[in-house]
């Protein structure tokens, strides 16, 4: 959340969403709740009729990706991430 805080919270340029795995959107809310997350949980029935899935290339949870505005994969993997959100500022 730190991080997120620092680089992403106010950045205009950039959005979040969690892609949880959780069969139930009650637990899959309360547990980003939990976690503090302020950004869109998206729920894997939800993944199935998007085209989230295509991003997701790893068994490893957490996972992250960043594409830009026409569905190109920027960066994968936090610390890729984090320095890419921190140029476009």
């Amino acid at each position: 959340m730190e991080k997120y805080n620092t680089t992403v919270a106010e950045n205009p340029k950039v959005e979040m969403i969690h892609v949880s795995l959780d069969s139930s959107e009650d637990s899959a809310e309360a547990w980003a709740a939990d976690a503090g997350f302020p950004w869109l949980t998206v729920l894997p029935d939800d993944v199935e009729r998007s085209d989230l899935k295509t991003y997701h290339t790893s068994g490893s949870v957490p996972f992250y990706t960043m594409i830009d505005a026409s569905g190109e994969v920027v960066a994968t993997g936090s610390s890729a991430i984090f320095k890419k959100v921190g140029e476009l500022e």
